[in-house]
């Protein structure tokens, strides 16, 4: 039996790859982009949370409906029955109408 001497493997000497910079630029890239995109969605939810209303200022009166009269605040029925009848019910209709027009108008 003939043996051959034992001889380690031998490692191919390849040589040495080329390091590229273009990994930590693309890394960097994705990172500054997922942050933008993070904070356009957090500014997006912050103007959605923007009331759509104005706010009071101090010393503007409210500006009341032309048809409804000023009631009495009792709420009594006899009072609350005569606000009723104070009421003037065509020119509540006729406001809600030119309401409803102006909103199909919109439309």
């Amino acid at each position: 039996m003939d043996q051959a001497p034992y001889t380690p493997p031998q490692n191919p000497t390849s040589p040495a790859p080329e390091k590229s910079s273009a990994g930590p630029i693309i890394g960097a890239v994705i990172v500054i982009v997922i942050l933008a995109l993070g904070a356009l969605y957090f500014w997006g939810a912050q103007l959605n949370e923007a009331p759509e209303e104005l706010p009071l200022i101090p010393g503007d009166a409210p500006t009341g409906e032309e048809w409804a009269p000023s009631g009495s605040g009792s709420d009594e029925a006899a009072a609350i029955e005569s606000d009723l009848d104070a009421t003037d019910m065509a020119a509540f209709e006729a406001q809600m109408e030119a309401d409803l027009r102006a909103i199909e108008a919109e439309l």
